[in-house]
């Protein structure tokens, strides 16, 4: 593998709540082995893989907030319709207020205007996303 200085850090961003963790990590875990030969890949889940470490969830979102201002792409996971996206959707605007590419996987919620208008791309499926990723930033 050919290490590349300066790699674009990709903040993974999808729902939690109303999904099982197993579930919620897994994309994730699976986007890092697909996208770090290229990219630098960080998400909200780590180093809470098995359970939450905050005792406060407020320390969550300041950690994530401050992870989207270091992060060069968003990739958002649209694959669950029964849950919430109430943090997915503050995320995607603080990332689109900086001017941050944001990729969606997914058309759980296609039809939300709002969504839409914040995010710059919508794929089909997770793989189409990461291979949009790779060609896209070289």
């Amino acid at each position: 593998m050919k290490k590349i200085k300066n790699k674009k850090k990709i903040f993974l961003c999808g729902p939690m709540r109303g999904i099982p963790r197993e579930e919620s990590l897994g994309w994730r875990e699976l986007a890092v082995k697909c996208l770090s030969e290229k990219f630098e890949v960080i998400h909200a889940m780590r180093g809470r893989e098995k359970k939450e470490t905050f005792t406060d969830p407020r320390a969550a979102v300041i950690r994530d907030l401050n992870d989207i201002k270091g992060a060069d792409i968003l990739l958002v996971n649209d694959t669950n319709e029964n849950c919430s996206m109430i943090g997915t959707s503050m995320e995607i605007f603080f990332a689109f207020q900086q001017n941050k590419p944001i990729i969606v996987f997914g058309n759980a919620h296609d039809k939300d205007y709002w969504l839409n208008y914040h995010i710059h791309l919508r794929v089909k499926d997770f793989n189409e996303a990461c291979g949009v990723l790779n060609n896209m930033f070289p």
